[in-house]
């Protein structure tokens, strides 16, 4: 079976079927291009790729300027009077956008005066606990595709590789399914692994199934990649896949994650960093130096009081989104902490680096009749639910969890029963759920906010 794969998703054929599930419209078109040109500049001198940044900078706050209220209104405010004022050096002066200010103004924020074809709603669970509704157009999707191909590439993947997917956000795996999914997989040559159920039978499977498959590489949250090698280990058992590497993104990897996959699988591990909001943003490469930006938004690292710029030290995150003119999002603060350093990189990549990523982590939760199932999925409960600022989800015991939320207003009708009736459906009849309306959750020392506390071993 792997050699007919290998046959109709080779470097050869893969392009060309890839081709053909495209249309012009859809914004896989033309996008090996783009990640072709945007690898090319990554390799370009520091100062090429300043001067770049700085003029899709100057782009996305033109566009901002000319059709979203929000920002008419912000820029005023910081003196900007013509869009000549709207340049690099001048960056700092912007107030960061907030998650609240994403909430709170959301028609404000959104593009007035351009076409909204291909325009799609999209929202984040958080990370952070603080779910957010974006817009997001074509040519974000163009470009993001492009940029998580770039991304792949830095870290072993070419085209027509075999993929496993320890994934689970129903957002992802829902494309994924059905005859046009299956067809799909087939062609992209890629199996999906559900990393919310990861029970041991359950894990058994995967392994007898990635045994038969054997990926090139493994695509996996940092917590369930941890997890399954961990069993695998424990088991005794010493996989045969995947070939080439596995990366993992969605959370913190930590040193002990690393070490503890790698010894379970013997291939290097590579992780990234992104958002639901804003895409892929670094990738880490063969050196293991730090995660390289790319070069679709332009990241700082500030102060969390003064805001002053900080190299080498940690700091707040800040975002500017280059390619979504449907939503701009400028010094969006994406609520992770971080390491930006100048420090130059060997492997021939000279876009900057983000030395370390900071709190970004996930619980496993257990279930009553002991189902572990991985902390994103309940972050997965609040996509969509605009009145909700914030919220944390705390198992206390094996069967008594409790959930802290932070409305914006007043919950809506029925809107408590249809979230308690989602997080049983996966927990079970038997377990004990209070939701429980509170006006704050504060942070950890750290400055990052949990969205699943697990307190039990």
């Amino acid at each position: 079976m792997n050699r007919v794969n290998d046959l109709v998703s080779s470097r050869l054929f893969y392009p060309i079927l890839y081709g053909l599930l495209s249309t012009p419209a859809h914004p896989r078109w033309g996008v090996r291009a783009m990640a072709a040109e945007r690898i090319s500049q990554m390799k370009l001198p520091r100062a090429e790729i300043k001067a770049y940044l700085a003029h899709r900078l100057h782009q996305t706050l033109v566009q901002a300027m000319r059709h979203c209220e929000f920002y008419q209104e912000r820029f005023k405010r910081a003196g900007f009077t013509s869009e000549s004022d709207l340049i690099m050096k001048n960056l700092k002066h912007i107030p960061p956008l907030t998650k609240k200010d994403v909430q709170e103004h959301f028609d404000e924020l959104t593009a007035k005066g351009i076409s909204q074809k291909n325009w799609r709603e999209n929202s984040s669970g958080g990370s952070t606990g603080n779910p957010v509704v974006l817009m997001q157009d074509a040519g974000y999707r163009k470009e993001g595709v492009a940029i998580t191909f770039v991304s792949d590439m830095i870290q072993g993947w070419n085209y027509g590789n075999r993929v496993g997917y320890l994934w689970g956000a129903q957002r992802d795996t829902k494309t994924f399914k059905g005859v046009v999914g299956q067809l799909r997989n087939y062609l992209h040559n890629r199996r999906i692994y559900d990393s919310f159920d990861m029970g041991p039978a359950e894990m058994r499977k995967f392994h007898q199934d990635l045994t038969e498959f054997r990926p090139h590489n493994l695509i996996a949250y940092a917590s369930s990649a941890f997890l399954y090698a961990s069993f695998l280990l424990k088991e005794g058992i010493k996989p045969s896949y995947p070939t080439v590497s596995i990366i993992t993104s969605a959370e913190t990897l930590t040193e002990e994650m690393r070490l503890k996959i790698e010894e379970c699988f013997g291939v290097p591990v590579y992780n990234r960093y992104g958002s639901r909001e804003v895409g892929n943003i670094a990738s880490e490469c063969s050196c293991h130096r730090g995660l390289h930006l790319q070069l679709d938004k332009h990241i700082e690292v500030v102060d969390s009081e003064s805001g002053s710029p900080l190299v080498d030290k940690p700091g707040k995150i800040l975002v500017t989104l280059f390619s979504n003119l449907a939503m701009p999002l400028i010094r969006y603060d994406i609520g992770d902490i971080g390491i930006l350093t100048d420090a130059p990189c060997e492997c021939g990549i000279n876009s900057p680096l983000l030395k370390q990523v900071l709190g970004r982590s996930s619980d496993f939760i257990t279930s009553p009749s002991g189902r572990l199932i991985h902390g994103e999925y309940f972050t997965h409960i609040f996509y969509g639910h605009r009145n909700i600022r914030q919220f944390l989800f705390v198992q206390e015991t094996r069967s008594r969890f409790n959930v802290k939320i932070v409305s914006m207003d007043h919950m809506e009708p029925g809107q408590k029963d249809n979230l308690l009736h989602e997080i049983k459906a996966v927990l079970g009849d038997e377990a004990d759920v209070r939701i429980e309306l509170v006006d704050r959750i504060p942070p950890l020392p750290s400055g990052k906010f949990r969205f699943t506390v697990s307190q039990i071993s």
